[in-house]
């Protein structure tokens, strides 16, 4: 994949590797995963993302985040 001239993730990379995460957090955890605090994200995802830059670490748990509050939002409004 290609880096930005400073080696962090671009854009694109990011929010795709943050798809992925998710994805492994919610197949791993099911709907547990919706409570789920940042920094309980920050300790799951660490093995995954312990060789990046720290701000590429930040900003993955930020986007897993809101991927898991969005996710539990859509399953609530299909809940209902």
């Amino acid at each position: 994949m290609p880096r930005d001239a400073d080696d962090t993730l671009s854009e694109r990379e990011l929010h795709e590797f943050a798809d992925l995460l998710a994805i492994r957090l919610y197949n791993h955890l099911g709907r547990r995963c919706y409570v789920l605090s940042r920094q309980d994200i920050v300790e799951l995802i660490r093995p995954y993302v312990a060789h990046l830059a720290r701000d590429d670490r930040r900003a993955l748990s930020w986007l897993v985040w809101n991927l898991l509050q969005e996710g539990a939002e859509l399953e609530h409004e299909l809940d209902q």
